[in-house]
């Protein structure tokens, strides 16, 4: 008996193991009702997208417009991060990162993008541009190709550069009606050389004072005038301490989305088509905005107490000519009489 209950138990093994093996394809493994196992999602591809000002001011905001659109239409293929304030890093750093692929897009002022490419230096130069139709005029001329080809070269790709902040403007704690007013006076400068030359030309003693500390710089003393875009001196509060402002318009900034070339080249050409045309919806956001803004600020600043003053652009012009050939001649620029073919732009 106790032999029979034996082989009954080892029959009941056999045929237990048998049927369970049946229940699955033997030649799929997925179960036998046909309902198939999904495979595993790729997981995305995550791009940092870095720029140095704070939340709230204007480069910020059309980051994040431009992240939050690119990543609706990307559907989660690949997945933009939005870092501000420079949380990756500083300007120069920013595009560092994307040189080896540590972040994959920044959002910088494009003449700093001289740093790698010596010809959009001409962009800083103050008073090398009549209005930013006549900047546009350049980089989208024969004549800017090899300073976009030396970037690439470099490793950064140029997605879209038409952020069009308003005109930079000069303002002090006294009024400044000509470089005559600016003789001997603490001006603050970035650490850019050539916002150096400008100011000296100019007259005035340039101090390197970082972003962040520019409002206190001003009132402690470190710094008795400065400059900025438009939008920024009212943002930052500059006015509070320096509050004579003249429009001269020396420069027309314009802030560029740039990629890493090695992160680009990895997208599908589709996926490049949506950033591209992310990128334009968010540029097209950000100018309509940046001038309406200003023009509402600018109100406030009078009502604030602030004084626009009436000041000699021609002087202005007349004082900084002669810079222009010797920047040349100190290697600011590649192109030889890049800008004599500037001004012919006009």
């Amino acid at each position: 008996m106790k032999r029979l209950f034996m082989m009954l138990l080892v029959i009941a093994l056999v045929l237990g193991t048998t049927v369970g093996c049946v229940q699955n394809n033997p030649t799929t493994g997925q179960p036998e009702n046909g309902t198939a196992q999904e495979a595993p999602k790729k997981p995305p591809m995550v791009y940092k997208l870095g720029n140095a000002g704070a939340l709230g001011e204007p480069a910020a905001i059309v980051c994040q417009l431009f992240t939050d659109l690119v990543n609706e239409r990307l559907e989660g293929e690949v997945v933009f991060e939005f870092y501000p304030a420079e949380q990756l890093g500083n300007e120069i750093t920013m595009l560092e990162n994307l040189q080896v692929d540590l972040q994959q897009a920044v959002m910088t002022a494009i003449d700093t993008l001289g740093t790698y490419s010596k010809d959009f230096n001409i962009i800083s130069m103050a008073f090398a541009f009549e209005d930013h139709d006549h900047l546009f005029k350049y980089l989208e001329s024969d004549l800017a190709d090899a300073a976009f080809k030396v970037l690439e070269d470099q490793g950064i790709h140029v997605v879209n550069f038409n952020f069009k902040k308003n005109p930079r403007i000069i303002f002090g704690k006294k009024p400044i009606y000509s470089p005559d007013d600016l003789k001997g006076v603490k001006f603050r400068i970035p650490n850019i050389p050539i916002w150096e030359k400008n100011f000296r030309t100019m007259g005035a003693v340039p101090t390197i004072v970082a972003w962040s500390e520019y409002p206190f710089a001003l009132m402690q003393g470190v710094v008795d005038a400065g400059e900025c875009t438009k939008e920024a001196y009212y943002s930052v509060k500059l006015f509070e301490a320096a509050p004579y402002v003249a429009e001269v318009d020396y420069a027309f900034p314009l802030e560029a989305l740039s990629f890493s070339k090695t992160a680009w080249d990895r997208l599908t050409p589709e996926q490049q088509k949506i950033i591209e045309e992310c990128a334009e919806i968010a540029a097209e956001e950000f100018n309509t905005t940046i001038n309406t803004k200003w023009q509402e600020d600018k109100k406030k600043l009078i009502e604030a107490g602030v004084e626009f003053v009436d000041f000699d652009k021609e002087a202005f012009m007349a004082k900084m000519a002669p810079l222009a050939g010797q920047l040349e001649s100190e290697g600011f620029w590649g192109t030889p009489g890049l800008y004599e073919k500037v001004q012919a732009l006009r």
